[in-house]
């Protein structure tokens, strides 16, 4: 190694040092980093950092996966790290998810530098702006610098980034980190002393303009209806509507389900199919707070309604998927007990609580009659027997829906998760494994076996992972969600569409170390629920038929109120 070899090696292990530190100092405790070479100093830097917890996973499409369910619980950025070339594209599937759904993370890529870019180096693709609009920031940092003017620059850089994931629409950030080799010194230079870091306040809504807008408008009406998104916290809501009672239409994954509230509309699928309820029940005024839900019966109503629709969105961004006039407003939630409603009648309110009642006693009267295993009686129990404070990971397709349509109303203060932005099945298991990662609380997953699948390669993360989760696969033998489509009937509809595996879940369980129960009875189910596994993996498969499913799930959902 030549002087000029050896001074490029400690100008890396000083870079790798100051990102590891300024980071920490922003507010990182946690890196999943996956193995290479070219990202040795910052790799090095992070696991050397005494309060930074680093975790090692083979597949980067894991990793980004497993940083977004730990950053979803923490509501801080993770940061995922791994080395250049194909690499990086791994990430692509987790930051479109982090994007749509607003989670912060922090994407750092190593890279070639200039002079190796468009020659055929090895492990060399273009990582310039990579992932697009899909980020809310690309940052192309420097070769390493030992220039205390260079070293300043990097941690503006990173408090910059910091900030764009941090901000009013929170997401992921992409920061490319080209080095020369080599990457070890053979001296290892002291640490640098680092000038006082400037970061800039996160923006703020001018908010007075739209409470005031908000309210002028509402008070043109006298039946007001307001549906919850899976982002408005509870909090805020339970504030607001304690001065204006108003029926409230949950999402699946909003936080008012766990929350007590007198006016919380769970049952809107059955009210909204039963045509005599949902012409009854229009509304002249819709608040939307935030994404709407998946029902495309809610949907279809609220076009037709013709009621005037107000939607409250922080971010800042588009969610009015409908195609009736919408009026949409910037307005932090903690803002909603500022706005005035109209004080609506008795009438209105009794007539979705009591609808509300109805459909919800004929509900759990049609449960308890059923003894073949179920995949809406699933979600029934977990809702009803899930500990207090406990987290649920709920995957897409039909789980997601089964929870939107049977869940059961109690006050437990659990936390419902799951993958809305992009509604994919992409990172289902590894998502609930970093939302479990190091946290005092049991974690649950729920989740087909296609998807669970698709996403197999996150139990190699079984070795390190530190936590509770218990993971609920329903195998019905293919895509049930499929099942409600035309195409159903088609010759071609196993193969294409309904694509059923042949995979003995025990013997891929086993592979990996992990406990494998497939119960009998509907008890042993509650137990496994109630009782969650202390530390560790613990996989529970429940086989159901998924045309038998169907057809259940016509007749419960086909319980009306009268």
């Amino acid at each position: 190694m030549n002087l000029n070899s050896e001074s490029t090696a400690q100008a890396n292990f000083v870079w790798g040092d100051v990102v590891a530190r300024t980071l920490h100092e922003l507010g990182i405790s946690m890196v999943f980093f996956s193995p290479g070479s070219r990202s040795t100093p910052l790799v090095l830097a992070f696991e050397r950092h005494p309060s930074i917890d680093c975790a090692s996973v083979l597949d980067e499409r894991t990793a980004a996966f497993l940083a977004l369910g730990y950053s979803r619980r923490t509501q801080k950025p993770a940061v995922i790290l791994c080395t250049s070339g194909s690499a990086v594209t791994n990430w692509f599937p987790a930051i479109a998810e982090a994007s749509h759904s607003s989670v912060p993370l922090l994407f750092l890529s190593a890279d070639r530098p200039e002079e190796l870019q468009n020659c055929a180096s090895g492990q060399t693709i273009d990582q310039v702006n990579l992932f697009g609009s899909f980020v809310r920031g690309f940052h192309q940092i420097p070769l390493p610098d030992l220039d205390p003017t260079a070293i300043q620059s990097l941690r503006s850089a990173l408090a910059q980034a910091y900030l764009e994931s941090m901000d009013l629409n929170p997401g992921p950030v992409h920061l490319n980190f080209p080095f020369r080799e080599p990457f070890l010194p053979l001296k290892l230079p002291d640490p640098v002393e680092l000038s006082p870091l400037i970061t800039m306040a996160p923006s703020k809504l001018d908010s007075d303009r739209a409470v005031d807008e908000i309210s002028r408008l509402a008070n043109q009406f006298v039946k007001p209806l307001i549906i919850a998104g899976e982002h408005a916290p509870a909090a805020f809501i339970l504030d607001w509507l304690s001065k204006y009672p108003t029926p409230v239409l949950c999402d699946s994954l909003s936080p008012l389900r766990e929350y007590p509230l007198s006016t919380k509309i769970l049952r809107y699928e059955n009210l909204l199919r039963d045509s005599s309820f949902a012409q009854q029940a229009k509304p002249d005024l819709i608040i939307v707070l935030g994404p709407l839900p998946t029902s495309k019966t809610l949907r279809s109503w609220i076009d037709q309604s013709g009621a005037e629709r107000l939607v409250i969105e922080p971010r800042g961004i588009s969610v009015d998927p409908l195609t009736s006039t919408s009026h949409s407003f910037q307005l932090e939630y903690s803002r909603l007990s500022l706005i005035e409603l109209p004080i609506c009648g008795n009438e209105w309110v009794k007539l979705w609580s009591s609808a509300e009642k109805s459909v919800e006693k004929k509900l759990e009267l049609a449960f308890s009659e059923q003894s073949d295993f179920f995949e809406g009686k699933l979600v029934r129990l977990l809702s009803k027997d899930l500990p207090d404070h406990s987290y649920l990971q709920v995957s897409n397709s039909m789980p997601i829906r089964d929870l939107e349509w049977f869940w059961y109303a109690k006050e437990k203060k659990r936390k419902i998760f799951g993958n809305r932005g992009v509604n994919g099945i992409d990172g289902t298991l590894g998502t609930a494994l970093g939302l479990a990662h190091l946290s005092d609380s049991p974690a649950f997953l729920l989740t087909g076996e296609l998807a669970f699948l698709h996403d197999s390669n996150a139990l190699l993360f079984h070795a390190q992972f530190m936590g509770s989760l218990t993971v609920f696969i329903i195998n019905n033998k293919g895509g049930g969600i499929f099942e409600n489509l035309p195409v159903a009937g088609e010759p071609e509809f196993e193969k294409c569409f309904a694509t059923p595996q042949e995979c003995d879940f025990s013997l891929l369980c086993e592979a990996h170390g992990i406990e494998f129960i497939c119960p009998s009875t509907w008890e042993e189910i509650s137990g496994l629920i109630q009782h969650p596994i202390a530390t560790g993996v613990r996989v529970i498969e429940m086989k159901c038929d998924r045309k038998k499913d169907r057809e259940t799930r016509r007749r419960l959902l086909s319980l009306s109120p009268s």
